[in-house]
């Protein structure tokens, strides 16, 4: 539950803190072995130099953990920077996206009206016999052609 609070102490401790632990650990057991040399002292060393070990496997452990989880975070800022990267890349394909709808929409927008005018300026010619003139034909034809093809 609080491993976010334990996080954020551990990653404010400096890069050589876990190595110093683990060499004050094999100070400590050197230590106890050294006043193992007197008989006043001998009977403290069974306690010391197991703490002293086991501090010594402490900082070890620690030193390891803080390398992953540099390695880690070294990823985790890698990724970032490919994900900034391509949404940066999205936004220019979303715009060269956007001005290739706009264009689309105008040319067929702009080839409606052309029609209409057409077929609006012919209407009295197709309605004058009621037969199909062909210039009908012609601009139904002209009228049901994709405008983005016959624009290219």
């Amino acid at each position: 539950m609080f491993s976010w609070i334990i996080e954020m102490i551990l990653s404010g401790l400096p890069e050589w803190f876990w190595p110093a632990v683990a060499v004050s650990g094999v100070m400590i057991y050197l230590f106890a072995k050294l006043i193992g040399n007197f008989p006043t002292f001998k009977p403290y060393t069974f306690f010391i130099k197991p703490i002293g070990v086991l501090i010594t496997i402490f900082g070890v452990f620690m030193f390891g953990g803080a390398g992953v989880t540099a390695i880690y975070q070294a990823q985790v800022d890698e990724m970032k920077a490919k994900i900034a990267k391509a949404e940066e890349e999205s936004k220019t394909a979303n715009t060269n996206l956007q001005t290739k709808i706009v264009t689309k929409t105008k040319v067929i927008h702009d080839r409606q009206v052309v029609i209409q005018d057409r077929i609006v300026k012919d209407a009295a010619i197709i309605d004058s016999e009621c037969k199909l003139d062909p210039l009908a034909v012609k601009d139904l034809n002209s009228a049901a052609k994709n405008p983005l093809k016959v624009a290219k």
